[in-house]
Formats: C-alpha cells, sequence, structure tokens
C-alpha cells in the first residue's frame, strides 16, 4: 500500500500515526538491525528495512504481532533485569502505541511530526558501527571459499610488526562481510615468540588456535561490539600477530564460490590502563546428547582464584541449545543467578554486558548450565538429524557448550576500592 494514501489524511491531532509516534520507537529500537544500509556483523542484516514509511507500512501487522508477544526487539535473557548495557525491549507504552497504530490500519500522519533521520556510523566510517578505527589488521589475500567447501574451518595469521611498540586497546569491531556463509570468526592474539614461529600460511583446522596465544573475542550472527569500560584494555604486543580462526557453515554447490578478506578494527586506549581484560570460556566437551532426548542439561564451572571483575558473557552452542545460565556461588554460601537465558537462539549470538564491571570475589565458583533438545520436532524446524548421538565438535550439525566470559583479575586493594564504590 503506497504512502499517498495515508499522508496527510489523519484530523484527529491525537490519534497515533507513524511519523509522530511509531517512528521515533523505530529509530531507537529497530532500525539498527532494520536499515537500508550497511552490515550488522557476519553480513546479519533485517531482511526488510523500517526506515521510512513506505518499507515500514507493509509490515504493520507483522510488527504488531512481534512486539505483543515481545519477540521483537530481540532481547533472549529474563534476568537479570536492567544490568545490561546493551537490554533491549519496548515499554507497555511503545507496544501499546505499535498495536493500536497497526489496529488504526497504519495511518502515515504528517510527515514533519517526524524526527530527523538518525546518522549510522557505518554510513560515514566505511562500514565501521564504532567509529574510524585508530588502526586496521586485514587478511592479506582474499581467500577463495570453493564450490566445493562444506562447513568449512579455517585460520589465518596477520603479524603486528607495523606497532612501533606495545600497544593498549579499548575495542576492536571485526568486518566480515556479507558473504552470507560465515558462521563465526574468533581472533587470538599471539606472543611475538607464537608469531616468530609462523610461516604465513593459512591453517585448516576444526577452530584449535595456536598455542601461545590469548583470545580476543569472537563474533558470530546477532553479534555487537563495543568499547571496553574506561581503565579497561587488551594489550597488542610489538612483533605478535592477530588471527583469524573462521568457520564458513556452507553447503557446496555450483556457483556458491565467494572470497572472503575479513579485517579487524582496532581502537588505542591513549588512558592509563588499571585492569588488563581477559576473554575466554568455561566449557565442557566430553558430553554425548542422547538420540531424541529433551531437556538435556550440560554444565561447566570455574573456581576463581583472584578477585574478578566481570565485564561479558557469552552463551555460546549450536542448533539444538534452547537455554543458558550462569550462576555464582560465593565462598560465604550465597548463590545468585549471574544471567538466565531461557530462549537461546543460534541465531542471535548475544553478548550480554554490564553497565558496570560487577566483582565476583576469590573462591567464588561459576557455574554455567545449558540445556539441549534433539527431538525429531526440533530437528524439523531447525534441519538436523536427531537420531544420532551428537557430541562437542565445531561443525553446525555438533554441539557445543561454552560459557565465554570477559573479565579482570585484580588484586586486593582494588577489589576493596571496587566493593566500596558499590
Amino acid at each position: 500500500i503506497a504512502a499517498p494514501s495515508y499522508a496527510g489524511n489523519n484530523k484527529d491531532e491525537t490519534a497515533v500515526t507513524f511519523y509522530k509516534d511509531v517512528l521515533p520507537i523505530m529509530q531507537e529500537n529497530c532500525q539498527t538491525c532494520h536499515k537500508s544500509s550497511g552490515k550488522n556483523i557476519s553480513g546479519l542484516i533485517a531482511p526488510m528495512a523500517f526506515m521510512s514509511y513506505e518499507e515500514t507500512r507493509p509490515w504493520a501487522r507483522a510488527i504488531a504481532r512481534k512486539v505483543e508477544a515481545r519477540e521483537m526487539p530481540p532481547w533472549f535473557a529474563s534476568a537479570p533485569t536492567g544490568v545490561f548495557s546493551n537490554e533491549r525491549g519496548l515499554t507497555d507504552t511503545e507496544i501499546e502505541t505499535i498495536v493500536q497504530w497497526a489496529k488504526a490500519g497504519a495511518p502515515a500522519g504528517t510527515a514533519t511530526d517526524a524526527p530527523m533521520a538518525k546518522k549510522w556510523s557505518e554510513d560515514i566510517n566505511d562500514g565501521w558501527t564504532l567509529g574510524k578505527p585508530d588502526f586496521t589488521v586485514k587478511m592479506s589475500e582474499p581467500y577463495l571459499v570453493g564450490d566445493d567447501a562444506n562447513d568449512h574451518h579455517i585460520t589465518f595469521y596477520e603479524k603486528l610488526d607495523f606497532l612501533p611498540e606495545d600497544t593498549w586497546v579499548k575495542g576492536w569491531e571485526f568486518k566480515i562481510g556479507d558473504n552470507g556463509w560465515t558462521h563465526h570468526m574468533c581472533s587470538s592474539l599471539l606472543s611475538p615468540s607464537a608469531a616468530a614461529e609462523l610461516d604465513g600460511a593459512p591453517v585448516e583446522d576444526e577452530g584449535a588456535d595456536t598455542p601461545g596465544s590469548q583470545l580476543l573475542s569472537c563474533v558470530a550472527e546477532g553479534g555487537e561490539p563495543a568499547m571496553l569500560p574506561d581503565g579497561f584494555g587488551v594489550l597488542l604486543k610489538k612483533g605478535g600477530a592477530v588471527s583469524f580462526n573462521t568457520h564458513y557453515n556452507k553447503e557446496p554447490g555450483e556457483g556458491t564460490s565467494f572470497l572472503s578478506q575479513m579485517e579487524i578494527g582496532f581502537f588505542v586506549e591513549k588512558n592509563p590502563v588499571k585492569y588488563k581484560v581477559i576473554n575466554d570460556s568455561l566449557y565442557n566437551r566430553g558430553f554425548e546428547i542422547p538420540p531424541n532426548q529433551k531437556d538435556y542439561r550440560i554444565g561447566s564451572s570455574r573456581l576463581l582464584e583472584k578477585d574478578t571483575l566481570v565485564l561479558t558473557y557469552w552463551p555460546h552452542a549450536h542448533l539444538r541449545a534452547t537455554a543458558a545460565r550462569y550462576t555464582a556461588f560465593y565462598p560465604d554460601g550465597r548463590e545468585e543467578l549471574l544471567l538466565d537465558v531461557p530462549n537461546y537462539d543460534q541465531s542471535w549470538q548475544v553478548t550480554y554486558k554490564y553497565k558496570e564491571p560487577k566483582l565476583l570475589p576469590k573462591g567464588t565458583r561459576i557455574e554455567v548450565d545449558m540445556w539441549y533438545d534433539n527431538t525429531p520436532e526440533r530437528g524439523a524446524r531447525r534441519g538436523f538429524n536427531s537420531n544420532r548421538f551428537v557430541g562437542y565438535g565445531p561443525r553446525t550439525e555438533d554441539e557445543m557448550q561454552l560459557g565465554f566470559i570477559g573479565y579482570a583479575e585484580i588484586d586486593e586493594k582494588q577489589a576493596m576500592a571496587t566493593d566500596n564504590n558499590n
């Protein structure tokens, strides 16, 4: 339905209209994904844009259904609330506004009521959502993923010889491209001694990275980059190297080949760094999910050897995973729910980022539990064979149990200062 059928025909000034009432909600909550230009991480972008009335109007009823069911905007955690900086969700009033707009026939209203269009960083910074990086590291040559490639894993390396000195960074962003086949990419930082052993050739493997490396982070569908809090940083060593550990979730077929040349943009921290950030995971690789099994739980845990400031959580698994939970068991016997994701979806690899770093004292045990559905019903929906035992593995048809966590270990004096501030 074309816009002129509705534009300017609202005589009731109290009526809900697109330009006055709905567009502001779209700008703040939906256009990050539903936009006409730019690329989300791993090339993921919503299949339709909600930038203009003409683009949004045909989807009015579908939008109303999704927001009323609280399926959009996507946020899969139920608890805790109000502690994560990237928490998504609409208020009851915003939901009612969209529902009433759809019920009224999705009127446009008056275009002069519209807020100013948002300016998206990637549109003015060559695709970088965090702004223009201070420097980038790019694969030296494009890599051809051939027609016969099938669920392909490979790791590329680029040395950091161009750095004038050891350099602290406060943020980074992966530019994957829009090939549509990249399942994820992980990047690790190699020490100068480990980098010296590299011969420049990529390594085809199942996701294991190089000894002598430290995980920088990973990115997958639905992921979003972000800057570290003030005082936190990651150190890049001059003479070291960075890896591009990539999984192309590709099916073979004639004409399916493409070129891939990934890039990482880094943002330098010019202020003193108090806390060195570590990204790694709690994991379980010794499981086997039985055939046709529903609600199968797999757990992993870690005992903290130092006082720790936690920045992020990222539960990661594959097609059978349905839920994830992080729980802290404190030395004094207390128990606290850190993150509950009852509606895990592999298509939205959300990293849950604290507004303020959370202090977990030495001796705290963190447990990560994940639940899996290996039934024929889910297999039919997600495209896997439920009639087999499933263990840990890198292929999409295999499974994983990874509870990623971003943190900084601190000394007793820093812990006391942090505790007092809270």
